[in-house]
């Protein structure tokens, strides 16, 4: 018998800070702690009911101290484990999971509780060769995996990882843009697993049967520590891991708006950009009936030329010589900004510091301008830059939303040079943009009291880094490739904890054909599949985004799908809110929401639009295309009374800007009437569009907009709408909490779609006034007070 055996099976009860002699089993605060007879060490840790910690170390080894890494939020999580013996195994139950480990091999199994067959399983314990750590589980041929993340540029063939050997880790290379990097998956079988270590990774998914994670130790020292995570329902697994790594951090309303920027209006442009010329580009567009929130600056307003690396992080006093005057302006026409820097322009910047810089760069561009992001004086320096030369609350400076670019072309620095913190660049690397992240937000904005929501968008980001920043996927190429990869990318970022990831819509430039995106692109990227991504910003080099300068055909295509995307701001907008509440993304990919539907995890250019909308963009023009309805019955969204029935495969075949869009029945969706800024958008008046077939529910989630008082101090009203299909039945909730702002009562147009006849139609039980068209009731109540609740109900 081994060191770990005890000769019964009956239930042991260990104190805190107790062991049982002899048995190399202890407990220390909430973990359990196992010992094998060659001194290997594993602990695990109930993280609440739902998640279970295990770090693993060999024998003259101590695990690392929680504040080793910031990705998990917090640690002080309560739980703890129900513990029993059945001989040579430990058994470990929360409430919601269960942990089989064998205590002479220390080789662990998980179950979700009153499950007998574990949906994980190590096939050996964590072991320790050359330079690896490496834990190996056991195949199942039926499984299948996502999330981890994405490559660089965003450029992904599969949301279903199976069958792939996957590395998530900073570029060695110069143009490797853009890296998500996310060591957390989620499986089929209704569980995740995050990897707690900024090493570099790599994962098997059953390549050639080799289902395991590594970590790369490159020599220095390193653990295993990865977190268990339950749920069985692929959206509580995420759930659960945002609770873990932090909530997204929800931006102002204005980011989900249109994005603009004056890319391609440099100092080499016939038209250079500067305050006039933003002033008349945004005039002439909202008098032509196109929206506009965000005004996002390249370069150009930086002072000292103006040029990507060739200026400094101030405001230019010529191209803008009162920047507060002109920040009044913006406001004053619905507008939030951004403000750039490219890493380059560091040395130029006031208060620059040589020390600042890795103090090996190796071979990178712009070694001058190499910052140690483990240096703290440099991060400090970092956000007083923008603070004090950009951002100048004091004197009222504009700018929202903070553009970091370049922070991904280090990777050519060797990764064995010791940095500022003392820890290697191998273990850091991956780190890097956590702490650009941190320093602008946790500690920067968010002890500024700008009394606005940070929005900071990095090409490049952690897990974890979403409690306080997101990314895009850089310079992506205009063509038919990068869009699919774009589409599955966005999904993936959602799966990985950032919701309100960006692209340049349309894609960035062709270096090699010296182009943007052409007309037809522009149709179905930039502006179709753009209106129905998380952040909507057409940008890039050549040919200008801006509607008015592209063609007339292009130009009516922008003008439906700005109007789309306004109108459809309540829905888009509570969707946000679910994503911070949750972490379930705006842009969903089929399988978070039909996981056990074989099709969902093959139909990767397709994805869920909030709860209940499909968007089936076209990757190929006049290519027709298969698109998969999942089971239940499902609207066409512009031919809306006709609901067809899913699971099953259809054709579809549209023209070019044109984007198939499908409804659920049951479905509930917001709309308010189109505004050229949300700041403008009336949020007295609301229609609901209910799509009948189905019971179905909405929460709608209104706040102020801008200041972070939704999430501190809880100033936000939520309205619960529900609809019972067998009674054709509407009910609108009393809306709970208030809002600075919000107002007192709601104009409410109501249309039901999909009734098959309406003889009347009663609210509170009250016979009022319709219209019935092609199966379509239009009821119109006026002045409904927001604390008063209300029944709609259609008689046949």
């Amino acid at each position: 018998m081994g060191a770990c055996d005890v000769k019964t099976e009956q239930q042991q009860q260990i104190g805190v800070n107790g062991s049982i002699q002899g048995s190399g089993v202890t407990r220390e605060n909430t973990s359990v702690i196992v010992t094998a007879a060659d001194g290997r060490s594993l602990r695990i840790t109930p993280y609440g009911d739902g998640i279970v910690r295990m770090q693993a170390t060999r024998a003259d080894e101590r695990v690392f101290s929680d504040s080793h890494y910031a990705m998990v939020e917090r640690h002080d999580w309560p739980g703890e484990f129900a513990m029993e013996r059945r001989g040579e195994t430990l058994i470990l139950r929360t409430e919601e999971l269960e942990v089989q480990l064998d205590t002479m091999t220390l080789a662990a199994s998980f179950h979700h509780l009153n499950d007998t067959v574990p949906v994980l399983r190590e096939e050996s314990p964590v072991r320790w060769r050359d330079n690896e750590i490496l834990v190996s589980f056991v195949a199942d041929a039926s499984e299948h995996f996502t999330g981890l993340g994405h490559g660089y540029f965003g450029r992904a063939e599969s949301v279903d990882l199976r069958g792939e050997v996957i590395h998530r880790n900073y570029g060695s290379r110069q143009i490797e843009q853009a890296p998500l990097i996310v060591p957390f998956y989620l499986s089929s079988k209704g569980y995740g697993v995050f990897l707690n270590s900024t090493f570099p990774n790599r994962f098997s998914f059953a390549a050639g049967g080799d289902y395991s994670m590594a970590i790369e130790t490159h020599g220095f020292d390193a653990r295993m520590d990865y977190f268990f995570i339950g749920g069985r329902q692929l959206a509580s697994v995420l759930d659960h891991y945002t609770q873990l790594t932090g909530r997204p951090r929800l931006p102002q309303k204005a980011m989900f708006g249109l994005q603009l920027s004056d890319k391609g209006h440099d100092h080499n442009s016939a038209t250079p950009s500067d305050e006039t010329w933003w002033k008349r580009k945004i005039t002439e567009h909202r008098a032509a009936g196109y929206p506009l929130d965000h005004v996002v600056n390249d370069n150009r307003w930086r002072a000292a030329g103006g040029k990507r690396c060739e200026s400094k992080l101030e405001w230019d006093p010529e191209r803008y010589p009162n920047p507060s005057a002109y920040g009044q302006w913006l406001t004053e026409h619905g507008l939030v900004i951004t403000l750039d820097f490219n890493r380059c322009i560091g040395q130029f910047t006031a208060g620059w510091d040589d020390a600042f810089n890795l103090p090996n760069p190796g071979e990178i561009d712009f070694k001058e301008s190499a910052p140690d992001l483990t240096n703290d004086k440099f991060r400090k320096w970092f956000w007083q830059s923008f603070h004090n030369n950009a951002l100048k609350p004091a004197d009222g400076y504009p700018g929202d939303a903070l553009w970091i670019d370049e922070f991904d072309e280090q990777g050519a620095a060797p990764k064995d040079m010791i940095l500022a913190d003392g820890r290697s660049s191998a273990e850091m690397r991956n780190y890097w943009f956590f702490f650009i992240a941190q320093s602008l937000v946790a500690d920067g904005w968010d002890k500024a009291d700008l009394n606005k929501r940070p929005y900071v968008w990095v090409r490049g980001m952690t897990a974890g880094a979403q409690r306080y920043a997101t990314l895009w996927s850089g310079d992506i190429y205009p063509d038919n490739k990068d869009m699919a990869h774009t589409v599955r990318a966005m999904q993936l970022a959602g799966l990985s904890g950032f919701p309100y990831w960006g692209h340049d819509a349309g894609g960035f430039y062709d270096w090699e054909a010296a182009h943007g995106p052409d007309e037809d692109l522009y149709r179905r990227w930039a502006m179709a599949l753009g209106a129905f991504s998380p952040i909507w910003k057409p940008h890039g080099m050549g040919q200008s985004r801006w509607p008015l300068d592209r063609s007339g055909t292009s130009q009516a295509v922008a003008k439906q799908f700005t109007a789309q995307r306004y109108e459809l701001m309540p829905y888009l907008y509570s969707s946000a809110h679910m994503a911070a509440q949750s972490g379930l993304p705006i842009a969903r990919a089929m399988l978070l929401d039909y996981q056990h539907e074989a099709l969902a995890w093959q139909y990767d250019l397709q994805y869920m639009w909030g709860d209940s909308i499909l968007v089936a963009p076209q990757i190929e023009a006049g290519k027709a295309y298969s698109v998969w309805l999942p089971p239940g019955n499902w609207y066409t969204f512009d031919q809306k009374p006709a609901p067809q029935q899913g699971g099953r495969e259809i054709t579809v075949n549209p023209e070019s800007g044109e984007l198939p869009l499908f409804v659920k029945a049951g479905a509930i969706i917001p709309q308010r009437e189109f505004a050229l800024s949300t700041a403008f958008i009336d949020k007295q008046a609301l229609e609901l569009m209910v799509f009948a077939g189905a019971d179905g529910s909405f929460e709608l989630v209104e706040d102020d907009d801008v200041t972070e008082a939704y999430r501190i101090s809880g100033e936000k009203m939520t309205t619960r709408i529900q609809y019972l299909h067998n009674r054709q039945e509407l009910t609108i909730a009393a809306a709970e909490g208030t809002y600075m702002g919000a107002p007192l009562s709601r104009d409410l147009s109501l249309r039901l779609l999909g009734i098959d006849s309406a003889a009347r139609v009663l609210v509170d039980g009250r016979a009022v006034p319709f219209q019935y068209e092609n199966g379509e009731v239009t009821v119109l109540i006026d002045d409904v007070p927001m604390g008063e609740g209300l029944t709609v109900r259609v008689e046949s």
